[in-house]
């Protein structure tokens, strides 16, 4: 199987060029068609002389991804299942916000946290995903996005996987984001979301991208961590606290916090009261996130009991936000319609 070209570090473009005894202008042209033309096929660029087309084909893929399904939901949501080159498929998604266009990408097949609120989790990690097969789910919803005046986009590492399992493709792939050559984008356009990985959240904060924070917290039970949240409950919540509130040393912003309510579980006021002791003075702000639920095990709090739980957050003198649930007529959840089209 050929090497996909876009998993070659687009600063590294000009010495794959040179190496084909090219002018140096035509690194900026192939960098121009991988990344802010998104070309998916050797044809779309037209710049570029058939000989050298040839040459790039004979020895590399340009695209690893195909559209086996997509879904769009009555608020506008649009869902993708996409086949990879080995026949795992992976999940991303289109979220329209009010000013810009939300893309939530994978970062893995499967994934090995086994969180049991997580249809991702079902069947355990099968493998990382490439640096190029990161970018090219970006290339494919933006040209999804059909507004006649296009909006603005945010990445977020919200789909399949724990990018921070996955964190030198991942960071690969946010150079590419990033570099001026890339998609030249900016770093607080991009967001990581961890489940409290914490080997990958020190190497998070030895990188030189300061792109957002958030961190999975759902309980602050050790307990009952573990038991929502096998692999990263091993790790005591305040260590991973205190390394994401070192990382937001180098941010403009804070840290994110989502927290999953579920019902019977986790939406005490007791199970506030803890939550608001840790986090409390501390650069973090708190998303509660009503359960989408996958299972008759676990279910959504009801709505009354979700707004008393955020009350009693403010009481002991912490602000949070209730992230409404977009796309709830589809197979919305992360790993749903990968696992229906298994």
């Amino acid at each position: 199987m050929k090497q996909l070209i876009r998993d070659i570090p687009i600063k590294s473009i000009p010495e794959l060029v040179a190496a084909m005894n090219q002018p140096k202008f035509r690194s900026k042209q192939l960098q121009q068609w991988l990344c802010g033309k998104g070309a998916l096929e050797w044809d779309q660029m037209s710049n570029i002389p058939a000989s050298l087309r040839n040459k790039l084909a004979d020895k590399f893929a340009l695209s690893g991804l195909s559209i086996a399904e997509q879904q769009l939901s009555s608020d506008g949501t649009r869902k993708f299942l996409f086949m990879l080159r080995d026949e795992q498929t992976i999940e991303s998604v289109i979220i329209p916000m009010d000013k810009h266009y939300t893309f939530c990408v994978s970062s893995q097949v499967g994934c090995a946290m086994g969180c049991s609120f997580c249809a991702t989790s079902r069947g355990g990690l099968v493998r990382n995903l490439t640096s190029a097969e990161i970018v090219e789910q970006v290339i494919h919803l933006q040209k999804h996005i059909s507004d006649d005046k296009p909006k603005s986009w945010n990445i977020v590492f919200m789909g399949m996987g724990e990018p921070l399992d996955n964190w030198d493709n991942v960071a690969a792939a946010i150079e590419t984001f990033v570099d001026e050559q890339g998609f030249d984008i900016s770093p607080r356009r991009i967001t990581i979301s961890t489940s409290g990985h914490i080997a990958g959240l020190k190497k998070m904060q030895r990188s030189e991208y300061g792109v957002g924070l958030t961190v999975s917290v759902n309980s602050c039970d050790d307990s009952v961590r573990k038991k929502l949240m096998p692999v990263p409950g091993r790790t005591p919540l305040p260590e991973i606290l205190d390394a994401a509130e070192e990382y937001s040393k180098r941010l403009f912003g804070g840290i994110t916090i989502a927290y999953v309510l579920l019902e019977g579980i986790n939406d005490s006021k007791s199970d506030a009261r803890v939550l608001a002791s840790l986090v409390r003075d501390r650069p973090f702000k708190v998303n509660l996130i009503p359960l989408n639920a996958i299972n008759d095990k676990q279910k959504k709090p009801q709505e009354d009991q979700i707004l008393q739980f955020q009350k009693a957050l403010a009481s002991y003198g912490v602000r949070s936000f209730i992230r409404s649930s977009s796309g709830e007529d589809i197979d919305a959840a992360c790993g749903q319609l990968r696992n229906k089209h298994k």
